[in-house]
Formats: C-alpha cells, structure tokens, sequence
C-alpha cells in the first residue's frame, strides 16, 4: 500500500469516526435509533431562519454524501479525497456546539420558543387592555347619564 493511500485511508477512517459521533449525538437529540445527521439535515431545511443555517446545511449535506460514498462504494476508503483535517477539525467542533446547545437547530428552538412565549405574554396584556377600556367606557357611560 502507496504512502498516499495509507495516509487517504487515515484521513478518512478519522473522518468516519468523527461523523459517526455526530450522527449518534443527533441520534440522542431527535429521540431516533438511526439516521441522526439526516434527521438534523431535514429540520435544519425546514428552519429558514436558523442562524449559521447558510454555514452549516451545505457543510453536513456535503459531510453526508461523502459519508455515503465511503461506506457503499468498494475501495473508497483508499479513494476519496475530498475530506482534509480542517473538515474533520470542523465536524469535531459541530459536535461540541451539538453537545452544548449552541448548534442552529438548538439556537432556533430556543428563540422560537422564547418569541411564542411572549406572544402569549402580550396577547393576554392586549386581553387585560381591552377588558379595562370596556370597563371604563362602561363606567363612564353610567357616571355621564
């Protein structure tokens, strides 16, 4: 076995590993046996307004389809070279930010959240407002008559 081979088979036996590690955090996060990165991969199309959306899709889907090349096609191990350290240095952070919950999908729920929460916050003040200028009208129409 060439050098450039040992060293592709190298690079890319970390970069399996490092997206495994990711596929089962996500796996943990969504509550599903398999297929954590794609299920990831799908919310995050889904939220348009995740930040680091714009960053993070193309990076896993491209993360993904290697992945898929590596696993199913015979000899790609020794084969494919469009994975570099940054790329795996990249995915390790991903993790990282999955674990802490500081990754966009995470981010988005939390905002989403927060804004839901304060729409119920303001629509019972507007409730509460309205009731009170009713009472007052009512009031004043009794205080005038």
């Amino acid at each position: 076995m060439g050098k450039n081979r040992k060293k592709l088979k190298k690079l890319n036996e970390a970069f399996l590993n490092a997206y495994i590690r990711i596929d089962s955090v996500c796996c943990e996060k969504f509550g599903i046996a398999t297929g954590g990165a794609t299920e990831y991969i799908n919310r995050l199309i889904n939220a348009r307004f995740a930040p680091r959306r714009d960053e993070v899709l193309p990076r896993l889907v491209k993360y993904r389809n290697v992945r898929n090349r590596i696993a199913h096609e015979e000899n790609a191990l020794f084969t494919v070279s469009e994975i570099s350290k940054s790329d795996i240095k990249w995915i390790l952070s991903f993790e990282k930010s999955l674990t802490k919950r500081r990754d966009p999908i995470s981010v988005y729920l939390r905002r989403a959240r927060r804004y839901a929460r304060r729409r119920r916050i303001f629509k019972r003040i507007g409730i509460v407002l309205a009731l009170l200028l009713i009472a007052a009208g009512v009031a004043a129409y009794f205080i005038f008559l």
